[in-house]
């Protein structure tokens, strides 16, 4: 078995146009297709795509205070401050 050191410092070597062409042997000779690498290649591109902004701002809408509706209100205002 070739020392495999030696083989991927070849393939490293090669220009697009030759790794294209040993991709395609490779395809021909094994039988396979490597269309299946090309989800995981546009899974990669759509990572790179502009993330969706982030929400900043919430409303809340508070139900019940219970007994302690001063405590609540006050914690309330402190959430707004940190923001």
């Amino acid at each position: 078995m070739a020392d495999l050191v030696q083989l991927e410092e070849q393939i490293v070597a090669l220009s697009l146009l030759e790794a294209a062409a040993l991709v395609k042997k490779l395809e021909e000779r094994l039988g396979v297709s490597a269309a299946a690498a090309a989800p995981v290649a546009a899974a990669a591109a759509g990572a790179a795509a502009p993330a969706v902004e982030e929400q900043t701002e919430f409303q809340v809408i508070l139900k019940d205070f219970g007994a302690n509706k001063i405590s609540t209100i006050r914690r309330c205002a402190r959430l707004r401050r940190w923001a």
